[in-house]
């Protein structure tokens, strides 16, 4: 689903016309990141409608217009889908460990509380596919920063023969918790993209992206 590096981008371009007819949005008009692994976030309103567009340097995208799709590029980095049923608005969020250590989650709750007057207790939010604490060791350099940042190294930091490995979800969880966002309001998909095939996966050896979505009501 992925552009970079497409042998094919006309089939590429196929696929998500496929996949925007199966989950009944209008791919011309759909919001695309153009993720730097960060913590940035852009919002969208429906009183000033953009169309479809590559969005440049930002990991997470909400709006509230509707029929409006958010689009976000994966291979082991989560997908966070946030909805705000009370006032009709979506937002979608790439977090890899770059994004998370920064805060792309907690930043996201607070865009939409800016730009749409959204409320953390009012969120229900979907933590997609991404690579599991079991398959994802990383070195202190990495583990020390969540630490500094965050504390409560309990949540997402385990130590299994001499390795250090980090739960992304556990720590994206803790940040949505301190955002506001109610524990039960939150949600996983609960697949590894390393362990599971059908994803494509940096650590797992599968060069792509698969694409996740989802639709302003």
């Amino acid at each position: 689903m992925g552009l970079s590096g497409a042998g094919d981008p006309e089939a590429v371009g196929g696929r998500r016309e496929e996949m925007a007819q199966e989950i009944g949005f209008d791919l011309q008009r759909a919001l695309f990141t153009v993720q730097e692994h960060g913590a940035f976030v852009r919002a969208f309103h429906r009183a000033e409608p953009e169309g479809g567009q590559c969005v440049l340097g930002t990991d997470a995208l909400a709006t509230d217009v509707p029929g409006q799709a958010l689009i976000t590029y994966h291979a082991d980095c989560f997908p966070v889908f946030f909805l705000d049923r009370v006032r009709g608005v979506v937002a979608a969020a790439h977090a890899g460990w770059r994004g998370t250590l920064a805060g792309v989650g907690a930043r996201t709750v607070q865009a939409m509380h800016l730009a749409y007057g959204s409320k953390p207790e009012d969120l229900e939010v979907l933590v997609g596919p991404g690579i599991c604490r079991r398959c994802y060791p990383v070195g202190t350099e990495v583990a020390d920063q969540f630490v500094k940042r965050y504390g409560r190294q309990q949540r997402y930091l385990t130590t299994a023969g001499g390795e250090t490995h980090l739960d992304l979800e556990g720590a994206i969880r803790l940040q949505l918790e301190d955002a506001g966002v109610a524990v039960s309001a939150i949600e996983s998909a609960g697949w590894c993209t390393r362990e599971d095939e059908r994803w494509f996966s940096h650590r797992g050896g599968r060069s792509g992206r698969f694409l996740a979505a989802i639709v302003a009501p």
